[in-house]
């Protein structure tokens, strides 16, 4: 059966979510942490309650592939002799598109589900399961997580590089969790900008506002490919107020009010108004966990928000900001700039 592509033209005035999670992590679960999951027909309920549109889904972990008693032990993933998937995210994203396409098929017209990779762990698997999930569903683009998987991001420019020429060959754009906190040793923002360098002819997001580094934001503008995300916001900002190291420090951002993420959003559209996507990150808008940054470091987090939050940030723009934010910046993200016309420039 062949499923409809959505396309740029199905976005226009439409209100879109850019990142958000469906699925399971087992770990959080067992944990006893939250979030631990979010189904798709929820994230229905919950975007439709808060009047968007369409949203860009994609899993939630890995851990099909790990062992669940090391994990929860040290929280290190540690690969299974007798894996559960044939490699990391293998059998998470196949749940997703068929979540999306054969589970909820009266909502695939709202949803752009993206793949999840690992840069460095089973590239050739990884392939053949991206070949076939694309052979027969629209794919929107791929999410990186390397924190999530516990694989430098730098693995993309080595073992990795054929997940990149795959991209490339589909036109699909990239969207990456970063950080800025020094003792994280796997998403470095500095190091992704290495692999944007190399790749111009791809698309890139940066999430959660790049820590909101006044640096790293001004980098990502100066570049016609590259775009940031809000997601989990309201997280986010009350942590650069509360001075947690995975922020920015004070010396290293732009002069605003933290204590109030919508007057942040307001700043950035204004500063960046063509750089600047909106998302939720739902449902991890709220994270309440202990999560390894490094062979060395783990770190608690107690973060708490709601998808109201993260919806009044782009609620409170201006109609002309709100709908960059909302819909124009991330139709360009997702299928390109549009050409400029010619006779449009006076």
């Amino acid at each position: 059966m062949a499923h409809r592509r959505i396309n740029a033209a199905d976005l226009e005035g439409k209100i879109i979510d850019i990142h958000a999670h469906v699925g399971i992590s087992v770990k959080a679960y067992a944990g006893l942490e939250y979030p631990y999951c979010q189904s798709l027909e929820g994230l229905y309920y919950r975007q439709k309650l808060n009047r968007v549109d369409l949203g860009v889904v994609f899993t939630y972990a890995p851990d099909l592939y790990f062992q669940l008693p090391t994990l929860m032990d040290s929280g290190r993933m540690v690969p299974l002799e007798k894996p559960l998937a044939q490699a990391p995210y293998a059998s998470e994203n196949r749940m997703v598109f068929k979540e999306v396409f054969d589970f909820c098929p009266e909502l695939s017209e709202r949803f752009l589900p993206f793949v999840v990779v690992d840069p460095v762990r089973r590239i050739s698997e990884q392939l053949e399961v991206l070949n076939q999930l694309i052979a027969v569903y629209p794919v929107y683009g791929i999410k990186v997580v390397p924190v999530g998987c516990q694989s430098k991001v730098t693995g993309l420019l080595e073992e990795g590089q054929a997940l990149l020429d795959f991209a490339e060959h589909h036109d699909l754009p990239l969207l990456f969790h970063v950080t800025v906190d020094p003792e994280e040793g796997y998403s470095q923002v500095s190091d992704t900008f290495r692999i944007i360098e190399r790749h111009p002819r791809l698309r890139f997001c940066l999430a959660h506002c790049v820590g909101l580094s006044r640096k790293f934001l001004e980098r990502a503008a100066a570049a016609d490919n590259v775009w940031v995300d809000t997601s989990a916001l309201k997280i986010q900002v009350q942590a650069a107020y509360e001075g947690y190291r995975f922020m920015a420090p004070p010396e290293e951002r732009y002069d605003w009010n933290y204590a109030d993420h919508t007057e942040v959003i307001r700043q950035l559209l204004e500063h960046f108004p063509d750089t600047i996507i909106w998302g939720s990150d739902s449902p991890a808008y709220s994270y309440i966990c202990r999560r390894r940054q490094g062979e060395d470091s783990v770190s608690e987090f107690r973060l708490k928000g709601t998808y109201e939050q993260e919806k009044q940030a782009l609620d409170c723009l201006s109609p002309p900001l709100r709908t960059r934010a909302g819909s124009t910046n991330a139709s360009a993200f997702l299928f390109g700039r549009k050409p400029i016309d010619p006779g449009s420039q006076s």
